[in-house]
Parts: structure tokens; C-alpha cells; sequence
């Protein structure tokens, strides 16, 4: 009995550590960074939640709680102080961003990576891994990354459409 007693403990603690979110709380989070519109694909999972959301537009939004920046030493500085950052680096894809980043500051650069090579593919179809790929790859996309969530959203701009990743990780 003490056992099975320690056992519903255990897994209730760790229930506990990354809580499924829903698409209403997603849409709500994100519409304070990007103008969405309608959603194309919601996936979540114990270890993580994939989604792609249409916008209004391809830009982020000028008031709310992102911080845009167009320097890699003040975005670092922010993620280090736990602020959200959209990364507005002219000719950088996010994947350059991130590696960058990461000759900086491993653990921060290695996070980003990590909310999309991490546990954030087992939410995604094939087709949908191979559009995230596009999108990091593309100087045309502006990476936004929120270190209290372990979010990523890559809105890619010509498309208008936003990709949001999170993980357990």
C-alpha cells in the first residue's frame, strides 16, 4: 500500500512539471505577440504541442510583452534576464540566429534548438517537419522565443504563417 502510495505521489509531481496546454490558452499567449487568425494544425501531447496558426500579418506586434531586437548581444541579454525575444536580424535565418547564439551562450542557444529537434517532432507530421525546416532556414522568418514556456514560434513572413513549438525539455 505504500508503495502504490509513493507511486501516485510520484507520478502526480511529474504530471505536474509540463501541463497540457489547450488551443484556446496557445491562441490567447500568442495573440499578445502575432495578429493571428484561423488555425490550421493543433497537436499536443504529454511532452509537447506543435501548431501553425494563420496571421493577419507578418509582423510582430509593436505593443505587448516581445521584446524586438535587431542585435544578438541585446537579445541575449534579454533571454538571460527571462524576457521574450522576437530576433529581427536582417539577412539571419533563425537557424544562424540560434547558432550564434549558441557561440555566445550554449545552454540559450541549445534551447531553441531543442523546442524544435527535441521533443516538439513527435507533435509534428512529416509534412508539417518539413515546412518548420523551411521556415528556420528562411532569412525571411522572424524567431520568437519565450524561455519561461520553452516556446518557439518561427512567424514566417511572406506566408503569414506562424508555427508555435514547445517541449518538455
Amino acid at each position: 500500500m505504500r508503495r502504490v502510495g509513493i507511486l501516485v505521489a510520484v507520478v502526480t509531481l511529474l504530471a505536474g512539471c509540463f501541463r497540457l496546454e489547450t488551443e484556446a490558452e496557445v491562441r490567447a499567449h500568442l495573440r499578445t505577440w502575432v495578429f493571428l487568425a484561423q488555425t490550421r494544425h493543433f497537436t499536443v501531447r504529454s511532452t509537447c504541442t506543435a501548431a501553425i496558426f494563420d496571421t493577419i500579418s507578418g509582423e510582430v506586434r509593436s505593443s505587448g510583452p516581445v521584446r524586438r531586437v535587431e542585435d544578438l548581444g541585446n537579445g541575449q541579454r534579454l533571454l538571460s534576464e527571462g524576457r521574450t525575444v522576437a530576433f529581427e536580424l536582417p539577412g539571419l535565418t533563425p537557424n544562424a540566429v540560434s547558432e550564434a547564439l549558441m557561440s555566445v551562450n550554449l545552454s540559450e542557444g541549445l534551447g531553441l534548438i531543442s523546442s524544435f529537434v527535441g521533443p516538439s517532432q513527435a507533435c509534428m507530421t512529416e509534412a508539417f517537419q518539413n515546412d518548420v525546416y523551411l521556415a528556420l532556414m528562411s532569412p525571411d522568418t522572424v524567431m520568437i522565443y519565450d524561455p519561461a514556456r520553452n516556446a518557439l514560434v518561427l512567424l514566417h513572413r511572406p506566408s503569414q504563417i506562424a508555427f508555435y513549438l514547445r517541449g518538455n525539455v
